[in-house]
């Protein structure tokens, strides 16, 4: 039966064996599949197990009737063709048979051609129908198939991401969706044409590694990310999957693939990546200006003990003796370790948040021992410092404005060294040069010049120079943004960048800054005697060193001094006496009262009282700030008798002439 249509194969029902047996001989040497049963209960097992086209059947059976037997074959298979072969058959038993769907109907006992006339002609009806619905199937199927082929290619053609389908060994392309134009910038005719093509415009640092992902293509899934290179030159990101496709044997008879343009995503996550390491580098920091913050207010205060004593000492030994020398070597010593300090606090930048008026002069000369100890020494740097204007700007971002632009310079003489020169001077921008300057007006500015004598810039890359994300280094080395970030902190800061280069020519980009103008009150502590008084001063400071040594210092200078170690203490020692104290000097940090809290209580008894304000360093603190509390000068720790001494007597000075004035 195996191999045998359901419309080939008969069923014969004959409750009298011998006939039964003749009859499958028959079907048997006319080559008919056949089987046969003597009841009805035998023939719907027979039914339910197997399918059958024709049924011979006799209308007496020992347990039903052939007609009800019918009715059963007829709800297993509809198209089964019934022959009746009876010897006793009434004309209403004929009817029934033919009204449920007899195909024939012949005598038991007569000729055998009869009977295989009928099952031929049943047989001929059975492949005639089978042939129409398996037409019409494939009718269906290929309609199917169309409009699922139609949905598939709508579908394809419509997606972001290009779609291929290739034999195995990628000799033959069965399907390229058209977005791979857009994409690869390539056509989807040259790609027919040649197949591997498709790999040809890897960047040359994925090849090697996308290869060996081909190789296993037609085994496994694979997920790889790479570039390519399009015609132009420039470089897309694509994210690829490819997958075979098997046949029910296994077989694998393509390879699909499918390809997403990521370029964007790429940059968000290399311009994430970069702020996500500029923020752990920006904590790092913080962490040190926290550190160095704690010490600097403990290490000031020591270091303006060794300056003090050591220059007391200094004044009561002959000149020019032993002791002298070694007591100067002391000073010299302490004011490197003042100026280590400095660095230490401008390096962590906590030398106080947000814009204020700085010489810009100090940040550039920072920038510059930073840079020497980076740049390769087969590039020679040269300054030319011309001001020391001030500018508002955050010490911070024009620091990194600096190291950016000489950054830049050194990559552009690499290879072949050179020269990079700093410039920077004061210059007044004219009504006709503001014209040539986007975003300034006429005025006064300190223009920083960097100048380098490497390759130069083509003028389409000069043009795109400060856009986001354009970079003309290899993969790895830079996202971009480096020169979009100092050209945005420059404009923050009312300023302008301008850029002049050539091929062969070296690279010249000016950044103009606002002047700033702050008055300063200077004064030269190496020259001229230092100045003395007789004043009354309330010196408070909680270490105990620190109290003796002013205490010292200004008597020496011929004042009366009273001193406190405790803020409150203070506070009571003042209130006994207002009028009796010329000046008052205290430290800002101290426990249960700072400087800042005592001055605003000394100042709300005495609103005309001056107070120099000190400190090691303070993170809450600044010189804007003393000034607005009416405070008349704010002191960095150590101080000498030298760096005290004149602005002490500025500060008494300066209250006695607004007293006149009054």
């Amino acid at each position: 039966m195996d191999g045998q249509y359901e419309w080939s194969r008969i069923l014969i029902v004959e409750d009298h064996p011998g006939q039964l047996d003749t009859l499958l001989e028959l079907m048997r040497e006319e080559g008919y599949a056949a089987v046969g049963c003597s009841t009805a209960g035998e023939a719907r097992v027979h039914a339910e197990q197997d399918m059958f086209g024709v049924v011979v059947l006799d209308l007496q059976l020992p347990d039903a009737t052939g007609i009800q037997l019918l009715e059963v074959l007829k709800q297993k298979n509809p198209h089964i063709r019934a022959i009746i072969n009876t010897a006793f058959a009434t004309l209403d038993s004929a009817k029934e048979a033919v009204n449920l769907g007899a195909f024939g109907y012949v005598e038991k006992g007569g000729s055998p051609v009869q009977l295989l006339e009928h099952i031929r002609r049943a047989m001929k009806d059975q492949l005639s129908q089978y042939t129409q619905a398996l037409e019409a199937g494939i009718r269906e199927r290929t309609a199917e198939l169309q409009e699922r082929e139609e949905q598939f290619r709508q579908l394809v053609e419509h997606i972001q991401e290009v779609f291929w389908m290739v034999s195995p060994d990628e000799s033959h392309l069965f399907y390229v969706s058209p977005v791979y134009e857009t994409i690869w910038g390539r056509t989807c005719d040259s790609l027919r044409q040649n197949p591997t093509s498709l790999w040809q415009a890897l960047h040359p640092q994925d090849q090697t590694r996308i290869q060996a992902a081909r190789r296993v293509m037609a085994q496994e899934e694979i997920q790889e990310e790479f570039r390519i290179i399009l015609p132009d030159g420039s470089l897309r990101w694509l994210r690829a999957r490819t997958f075979p496709i098997r046949n029910p044997k296994g077989e694998v008879i393509r390879v699909a693939g499918v390809a997403e343009d990521i370029t964007d995503q790429k940059r968000v996550e290399e311009a994430l990546t970069k702020s996500e390491r500029h923020f752990r580098q920006s904590s790092r920091m913080e962490a040190i200006g926290t550190l160095a913050g704690g010490i600097a207010h403990d290490f000031n205060n020591i270091l303006t003990a060794i300056l003090g004593y050591t220059e007391l000492a200094l004044a009561s030994v002959p000149k020019n003796s032993r002791t002298q020398r070694n007591l100067q070597e002391v000073m010299t010593a302490g004011h490197r370790a003042k100026h280590l300090v400095q660095q230490i606090l401008t390096f962590s930048r906590q030398t106080g948040p947000g814009k204020r008026s700085i010489p810009l002069h100090t940040i550039v000369r920072e920038a510059l021992k930073l840079l020497r100890a980076t740049i390769p020494t087969t590039i020679t740097i040269q300054h030319s410092i011309k001001t020391e204007a001030n500018v508002v700007a955050d010490p911070t971002q024009i620091h990194q404005v600096l190291v950016n632009l000489c950054t830049n310079a050194e990559y552009a003489m690499r290879e072949e060294g050179g020269i990079l020169h700093l410039t920077l001077e004061d210059i007044d921008v004219t009504e006709s040069m503001a014209h040539g300057l986007v975003g300034l007006q006429a005025g006064a500015y300190v223009r920083l010049t960097v100048r380098d004598t490497g390759m130069g810039m083509t003028p389409e890359v000069l043009e795109r120079m400060f856009d986001p994300f354009f970079t003309t280094k290899p993969i790895g080395e830079g996202s971009g943004m480096g020169l979009a970030v100092v050209h945005g902190l420059v404009v923050s800061h009312g300023g302008t960048i301008v850029a002049d280069s050539g091929i062969g020519k070296g690279t010249k980009i000016e950044v103009y800054l606002p002047r700033a103008h702050t008055p300063v009150w200077e004064y030269d502590s190496e020259q001229g005697p230092i100045p003395v008084g007789r004043e009354t001063i309330l010196f408070v400071d909680d270490e105990e060193t620190i109290v003796r040594l002013g205490q010292e210092l200004l008597t020496s200078l011929g004042y009366s001094v009273e001193v406190e170690t405790h803020s409150p203490q203070a506070l009571a020692t003042f209130k006994q006496d207002p009028q009796r104290f010329d000046l008052v000097i205290t430290d800002q940090t101290m426990p249960s009262m700072t400087g800042e809290m005592l001055s605003r209580e000394l100042l709300k008894i005495r609103p005309d009282l001056p107070i120099i304000l000190c400190t090691g360093f303070s993170h809450i603190m600044s010189a804007e700030k003393a000034k607005a509390l009416g405070i008349q000068a704010y002191l960095m720790k150590p101080l000498a008798i030298r760096d005290l001494a004149p602005i002490v007597r500025h500060v008494l000075d300066k209250a006695t002439s607004h007293l006149a004035e009054t």
